[in-house]
């Protein structure tokens, strides 16, 4: 029995012990304090990057969408608290040219811990776009609701210089003679498949890069698609410009169906 009641006092004092610890080591939150913003983009390579270079290339697009996330640093609060982002130096984009801004998004909502400001760059209003690019760097400011504290800056450039040269899985015997127009039709004929076909299209992009960024004459896609592309993309193409504009296609038989 002594030896029991020993064993108890001992486990006691060590429950102390850790108690004791516990309180020193852990601190609890000071919720009185200023809560915090911070951004935190994520790219196509899931990595965290404090820039974004964007080019319209072959797209048909006139706008093109960046999701810029804006994270809190601390405790959620029943209120929604608002927060500032504004142009830096070095910015050679103007709003309502060159991109529009949500600036009514510009807020961490209540009860939440992060929201996404909507950067919309604009294609058509500025002819210059196509000579060269164009940069809006955005820096993260203190408000009254929230400080800021880690990544406060961010960057977008972008640009819409067209392709002057074919890309090199525009091979001239599957093809016709290379325009910048011709490879965007021929894109828009392909990206229209997605909802006939997003099994072919889903594997084409994985393996070739959007807009064939990744792909090569060697073993590309007019070669290890050939049956494919030739039925739903490139005959459409022929058609389209025998009606429309057959300079587009002259010397260019139009395609088998295989």
């Amino acid at each position: 029995m002594k030896t029991t009641y020993i064993k108890q006092a001992l486990l006691t004092l060590l429950c102390i012990a850790a108690t004791a610890c516990t309180n020193e080591d852990y601190q609890l939150y000071d919720t009185t304090q200023k809560d915090s913003a911070f951004m935190e983009y994520i790219n196509d390579n899931d990595e965290v990057a404090t820039s974004v270079t964007y080019s319209f290339g072959f797209d048909i697009a006139t706008q093109y969408v960046i999701e810029l996330p804006v994270k809190l640093m601390g405790m959620p609060s029943d209120k929604a608290r608002a927060f500032t982002l504004e142009p830096d130096e070095g910015t050679t984009m103007q709003e309502g040219v060159h991109y529009t801004i949500d600036h009514e998004s510009m807020y961490i909502p209540a009860n939440g811990v992060e929201t996404k400001v909507k950067i919309t760059l604009l294609r058509n209003n500025d002819p210059e776009l196509q000579q060269k690019e164009f940069t809006l760097n955005l820096v993260l400011k203190e408000s009254e609701d929230l400080a800021v504290v880690g990544q406060n800056k961010f960057s977008i450039t972008y640009s819409d210089i067209h392709p002057e040269y074919a890309p090199s899985w525009w091979v001239s015997w599957a093809m016709p003679a290379y325009r910048y127009d011709v490879a965007q039709k021929f894109f828009e004929l392909f990206y229209a498949m997605k909802d006939v076909n997003p099994t072919v299209i889903d594997e084409m992009v994985t393996t070739y890069g959007d807009y064939f960024t990744n792909a090569s004459d060697f073993q590309g896609p007019l070669i290890m698609y050939s049956s494919f592309l030739n039925k739903y993309v490139l005959i459409p193409l022929y058609e389209y410009y025998e009606e429309h504009d057959p300079s587009a296609i002259e010397g260019w038989a139009k395609p088998s169906p295989m």
